[in-house]
């Protein structure tokens, strides 16, 4: 399992991680009701998530994920918690007809490591979990990654259209 080491001092300081203004905008994937079962494995947590209200930056209303522990602000599914929040700020979008990952760099933690930094992990992803992705799965988070893409995202690494079997 692919978990990028971002310093929890970081994010503590940080608060886009976990914190959010829309409940279908940039939220983890397991956390949108209408996904339910149909994540694939590594984007579903070991229990459900979801949204609670919450204050983020300048004490402005936002949500928060109710995996947050607000007594030690910590993920309380640490090491289990779903991909697209274990890779970020890398973020698994769909653009031009394919998927990638991308860097977001509104996170603090994307100025403070090389691209090849974020490659590395990128392709420990690609080679350790996406490879098990069936094209079924994927078919089901194209939408999901459609919507996660963003303008000033940087590309860090294009990820194969998981085969079709060949006995179908």
């Amino acid at each position: 399992m692919v978990v990028l080491p971002v310093p929890g001092a970081l994010c503590r300081e940080c608060r886009l991680c976990c914190h959010f203004t829309e409940p279908g905008v940039l939220t983890p994937w397991a956390a949108r009701p209408e996904e339910g079962e149909s994540l694939p494995a590594p984007f579903r947590p070991p229990s459900p998530i979801g949204l609670r209200p919450g204050l983020g930056r300048m004490d402005l209303p936002v949500l928060v994920c109710d995996a947050l522990r607000p007594e030690r602000d910590r993920c309380g599914v640490w090491g289990e918690h779903p991909a697209d929040c274990r890779l970020y700020p890398l973020v698994l979008v769909h653009r031009d007809g394919g998927f990638l990952l991308a860097l977001d760099p509104d996170c603090p933690f994307a100025l403070r490591e090389t691209p090849a930094f974020f490659r590395d992990f990128a392709e420990r992803f690609r080679e350790e979990e996406w490879a098990r992705i069936t094209p079924e799965e994927a078919d089901r988070i194209r939408t999901l990654a459609r919507g996660e893409d963003r303008p000033h995202y940087r590309a860090i690494l294009p990820l194969p259209e998981p085969e079709r079997s060949r006995l179908a």
